[in-house]
């Protein structure tokens, strides 16, 4: 008495049968290319190499972190540090990185 088994299909046998560019094997489909969105909430730290002022690079780096109290401490920093640089008023390019972090933190 002998049993048949059925063979398993592999995945290169299952790729040929389906066609390549319906299961993501092979070349790459469109169906699962993503454009990045600037309105997305998983952004990158702006660029901050621009910025003249290391406390404010930092301060900005503290702004990129998850914990709540190392946000609210660079939020402060961040506060003291325009107020004492009012007459002067902010760099363009800090206010360039405050518009990237700002769209992360809300």
């Amino acid at each position: 008495m002998s049993k048949k088994f059925k063979s398993q299909a592999s995945s290169a046998r299952a790729a040929t049968t389906f066609g390549a560019s319906s299961l993501g094997f092979g070349s790459q489909s469109s169906t699962f290319q993503t454009k990045a969105s600037p309105l997305s909430y998983v952004t990158e730290i702006p660029d901050l190499s621009n910025i003249s002022d290391p406390s404010i690079v930092v301060a900005l780096k503290n702004l990129a972190k998850k914990d709540s109290v190392t946000k609210a401490k660079a939020l402060e920093e961040l506060q003291e540090i325009t107020a004492s640089n009012a007459e002067t008023g902010p760099e363009t390019a800090v206010l360039e990185a405050w518009v990237g972090f700002f769209q992360a933190t809300c």
